[in-house]
């Protein structure tokens, strides 16, 4: 068995080529699999950590229920500069986690340029984490 010192890391979900796309403070389509089996897509708001991308929406919505059925999810980011460049990651959603102080809701309205306090609907909010399993550039 080869020492850790001589494995080769594994490629990166996202090529380097593409990074900028998901530093950049762009909207994505998330795409999300209704019970029918036909997609619903939605603009979002995203960050991403290295290791997941952030989201945030509420447990009223009918993504969150969509996800609940069926955690894979695809996202697709354009960059507006070069329409022809873009970005498609498809993941599969592992965390939700609570945010009634919609903390992540309020970081992601700064990353944004819309830097306001927490929303009417707080008390429902959720972050959610998407782990990018697979990217198809442009």
């Amino acid at each position: 068995m080869p020492s850790q010192a001589h494995q080769t890391p594994p490629d990166p979900v996202v090529p380097g080529s593409l990074a900028d796309l998901l530093e950049r403070p762009l909207y994505a389509d998330l795409a999300t699999v209704r019970p029918d089996g036909t997609p619903q897509v939605n603009p979002t708001w995203f960050r991403y950590d290295g290791e997941y991308l952030w989201l945030t929406t509420t447990t009223r919505r009918s993504k969150h229920r969509n996800w609940q059925r069926q955690p894979a999810v695809a996202l697709s980011i354009i960059d507006p500069d070069e329409p022809s460049r873009y970005l498609e990651i498809r993941g599969r959603v592992e965390q939700i986690v609570p945010d009634p102080e919609a903390s992540e809701f309020v970081r992601l309205a700064e990353r944004y340029g819309l830097p306001q306090g927490p929303p009417a609907d707080a008390a429902y909010r959720i972050a959610v984490a998407i782990r990018p399993l697979h990217a198809t550039p442009q």
